[in-house]
């Protein structure tokens, strides 16, 4: 496993009621550098199909030229 594997990776979920009830879904309480948290998704899956990976200004210029 390279560096580059273990870093998280920020992405957007469609549909967050999907994931309350995936076998793959975990939630973490994320404590920040000022002392906050906040509870946050994890996911052990790498291939599901509810996430968006891509920049949004991306995605919306694909699916303006669809």
């Amino acid at each position: 496993m390279t560096e580059q594997d273990t870093k998280l990776k920020v992405i957007t979920v469609m549909d967050p009621m999907m994931c309350m009830t995936c076998k793959h879904a975990h939630v973490a309480d994320v404590l920040f550098s000022d002392g906050s948290t906040k509870k946050m998704f994890y996911c052990s899956r790498l291939d599901c199909d509810n996430w968006c990976t891509e920049p949004a200004k991306a995605a919306s210029k694909k699916k303006k030229a669809a």
